[in-house]
């Protein structure tokens, strides 16, 4: 029963969660003109380097020993080491983002503009880093209310402010402002009530000074620098060529293609979070009680043929409906081509089935086997850049590259990560998603749908969701690969 009543609070906050995504993208899109919504793509990049490089492996790191730390006492004197590392990589990016700013031809920003660029992308990285670590360790030690109640108060807050800057100042750094605030009022509760859940647990309070170091330097070799490779390379492919598109093709056309790849990236991040928000804190867990190799392919494999049937079927759902989803969820002047949606759809697919494979890096600790994949994408993405370079194409031919890179690295993923912790797929479930996801893509190419009205497209979308949504639950329904993976208590003793 407590189960049941976890799923229904992490998916009735997803919901409300992706309803807020929604309202966001179309008021954004109604305030900032592709121009606009280009710098601010810009930005976001400059966020997603930290992100991404920079502390991802380290959470990472945090994710794999939240457990283990809070049981002893310790998780919470740790992340006082984790915060100065966190004010250094801020201190940092803002000052590159204001000499970019005030140095790069097309930012083109006086000093007090580029100063503003430069605090709003700072405080977006510190806070909505404590905000994603706070908010990530209630809901890995099984505090979902406080988890979710959270997430929904930044989400809110962020967008009522983000909405109420931009429709003053209509630039891409008032959005950003409007999110850091929101991030920072979720980052403050979330680090005060999990400080409260462990004054009730009435752990030893153990000083900082006799703790084992939080990095140690084995771990940064053989964990977190090999991740930041592979992150990195991750990065140049969803966010560094923005400069260089940016550049070719003008900010209007680069705002133009961010959007069509976030509607599809919003959704499939969405729907990924709702879904590891609920199963990673069990995986994780599971993680570090099992030993065996076998135990652990058992374990992976679960996890693979829970999620990857769910994909397809919304691989297949957004396929057919991407330009009811472009009409819907942006303003008219971004209504140009369901081409980019498309090919997001393919890149989005192929990201979260190689995710899912990944973890087997996760389990035996191997970062190094993520560079290989993500250096072949990097390859490609270089490579259309350097071919468009010499001979100049459409900006079409650079999104078609972009979805042939993900495709590469799911498959180079999958041939890694399977010789390292064996997978055991479930035919029948995956022929099932399989079917779906080929019929819907058959009902996209020769029965198109026709988006005529606003009304029509919201009737047809509510029809696809209630469809593909009973189609996902009839591949969960009493699902022993999704039993054994929530076979564990999270709270520990």
């Amino acid at each position: 029963m407590v189960l049941y009543f976890d799923l229904l609070w992490v998916a009735s906050g997803r919901i409300v969660t992706a309803l807020i995504t929604i309202a966001s993208l179309r008021i954004m899109t109604s305030l900032l003109d592709p121009k606009d919504y280009g710098h601010y793509t810009l930005l976001i990049a400059f966020q997603g380097f930290c992100g991404l490089i920079l502390i991802s492996p380290v959470g990472l790191h945090i994710n794999r020993h939240t457990h283990t730390w809070w049981d002893e006492g310790t998780l919470l004197k740790r992340l006082i080491r984790y915060n100065r590392y966190l004010l250094a990589i801020s201190a940092g990016i803002a000052l590159v983002v204001l000499m970019w700013g005030i140095t790069y031809p097309s930012a083109n920003q006086k000093i007090p503009t580029a100063l503003l660029s430069a605090c709003a992308v700072s405080a977006m990285v510190y806070m909505s880093t404590w905000n994603g670590t706070f908010i990530t360790i209630l809901n890995m030690l099984g505090h979902r209310i406080g988890s979710i109640g959270w997430m929904l108060a930044s989400t809110i807050i962020g967008l009522g402010c983000a909405s109420l800057f931009a429709y003053v100042y209509q630039t891409g750094t008032s959005w950003l402002l409007g999110q850091a605030l929101g991030m920072t009022v979720g980052a403050v509760g979330a680090g005060f009530t999990l400080r409260n859940y462990q004054a009730a647990k009435k752990m030893v309070d153990v000083c900082s000074n006799n703790l084992s170091t939080f990095v140690n330097l084995q771990t940064i070799q053989n964990y977190c620098l090999p991740l930041a490779v592979a992150t990195g390379l991750m990065w140049l492919q969803n966010a560094g060529y923005r400069f260089w598109v940016e550049k070719t093709w003008g900010p209007t056309e680069l705002g133009l293609l961010a959007v069509g790849l976030s509607i599809t990236s919003q959704i499939w991040n969405m729907f990924e979070s709702l879904s590891m928000q609920f199963l990673n804190p069990y995986f994780f867990r599971q993680i570090t009680i099992l030993k065996s190799i076998s135990q652990k392919s058992v374990l992976l494999s679960d996890l693979v043929n829970v999620l990857w049937p769910i994909y397809a079927v919304l691989a297949g759902f957004n396929i057919v409906f991407a330009s009811s989803i472009l009409a819907i969820l942006t303003n008219e002047r971004y209504h140009t081509d369901a081409t980019f949606v498309l090919i997001g759809v393919i890149i989005e697919f192929a990201r979260c089935t190689g995710n899912l494979w990944s973890y087997a890096a996760q389990i035996e600790r191997r970062s190094t086997k993520y560079i290989l994949p993500y250096a072949l994408g990097a390859m490609i993405v270089i490579g259309g850049v350097l071919g468009l370079s010499a001979a100049p194409g459409n900006i079409e031919m650079f999104a078609i590259c972009l979805g042939t890179s993900g495709l590469v690295i799911c498959g180079a993923m999958v041939i890694t990560m399977q010789r390292m912790v064996p997978v055991k797929l479930d035919i029948y479930k995956w022929l099932a998603g399989t079917a779906v996801l080929l019929v819907c893509v058959a009902a996209g190419i020769f029965m198109p749908l026709k988006t005529d009205g606003l009304l029509n497209t919201i009737l047809q979308i509510s029809v696809g969701l209630f469809v593909s949504g009973g189609v996902m639950l009839a591949l969960l329904w009493n699902d022993p690969a999704l039993k054994r993976l929530l076979a564990v208590s999270l709270r520990g003793p």
